[in-house]
């Protein structure tokens, strides 16, 4: 028997998604798609294939079945796809300070080889580029959530933030678990995994205070620290 899911992780990237993945699937009422960022909404040759999307899930019984692509929050056209599926899914979204997560970008196309030596924060950013996977777009917060907004009720959307899941991930997960309607009293393993140990592994990529200083300003003209304070 074919079966929709009931939860989705929208985004946003570089803000503990994976973590998050983790901590939920390790829940006994949770099922996560095994490949965590399945894709379905934003990729058209993933999203002609509803029924093999579905059977990806067709052997689970868990209470809560879905997914977590990051991607999906910053692509204006997945939010109506997602209530053409299922209007009644619940979604969850980290939101982190946009300059850190673009600064977290930026290091992880570096590494991947993306975006070339010679290109410095500043530039890849001002040209948001597909090709990086869009810097600057992917911290206008307001727009993406006015979007989703537009097809779902407000209490379908848990908006929880990267500073917490950094200070307090206990409390953090919780808060996930209550409104996904599970146990909240089960303790992930991966409670006491470091938040921060991907980011040490980029250390050493410089990047200059000047160009981080106007990635900043760029943000500071239009958005409050309210989203992800």
């Amino acid at each position: 028997m074919k079966r929709k899911i009931n939860f989705i992780g929208i985004g946003v990237q570089k803000a503990g998604t994976s973590w998050l993945a983790e901590a939920l699937n390790e829940h006994p009422e949770i099922y996560i798609h095994r490949e965590k960022e399945a894709h379905y909404f934003n990729k058209e040759k993933f999203y002609i294939n509803r029924l093999h999307y579905e059977w990806t899930f067709k052997n689970n019984d868990e209470k809560v079945v879905g997914e977590i692509t990051p991607a999906y929050i910053s692509e204006e056209s997945v939010a109506k796809k997602i209530y053409n599926y299922n209007p009644n899914v619940k979604m969850i979204v980290i939101l982190r300070d946009p300059t850190e997560r673009c600064v977290s970008q930026y290091k992880m196309e570096m590494t991947r080889g993306t975006i070339e030596e010679n290109n410095g924060l500043w530039d890849a950013f001002s040209r948001d580029l597909p090709k990086y996977g869009p810097m600057k777009s992917r911290g206008f917060y307001n727009n993406q959530l006015n979007n989703y907004y537009k097809y779902f009720k407000k209490e379908q959307l848990l908006i929880l933030k990267y500073n917490e899941l950094k200070k307090n991930p206990s409390n953090f997960i919780k808060k996930a678990f209550n409104f996904l309607e599970v146990d909240n009293s089960f303790i992930p393993k991966c409670l006491t995994i470091n938040i921060k140990h991907k980011k040490d592994q980029r250390k050493d990529i410089q990047i200059c205070n000047e160009d981080i200083n106007k990635v900043r300003k760029f943000y500071d003209s239009f958005l409050t620290t309210e989203f992800w304070g």
